[in-house]
């Protein structure tokens, strides 16, 4: 079953990895290094970079929109 998000239109799987990307990269943003993100994650830093390095830098506006 393919829980739709009412508001956004997409699927909950796909709502949960933009606002994860987005908060990486405002972490990022503000110098948060891999490695502390990786603890938050229980994700090495390596796998964390690896995951989310080509993350670019997003403003998150009240609308939802990028």
């Amino acid at each position: 079953m393919d829980a739709r998000c009412g508001w956004c239109g997409g699927s909950l799987p796909e709502l949960v990895g933009r606002l994860m990307r987005r908060a990486v990269a405002v972490d990022r943003q503000v110098g948060t290094s891999w490695a502390q993100i990786g603890v938050v994650l229980d994700i090495t830093a390596e796998t964390a970079r690896s995951r989310f390095g080509r993350v670019r830098a997003a403003t998150f506006h009240a609308d939802g929109g990028g």
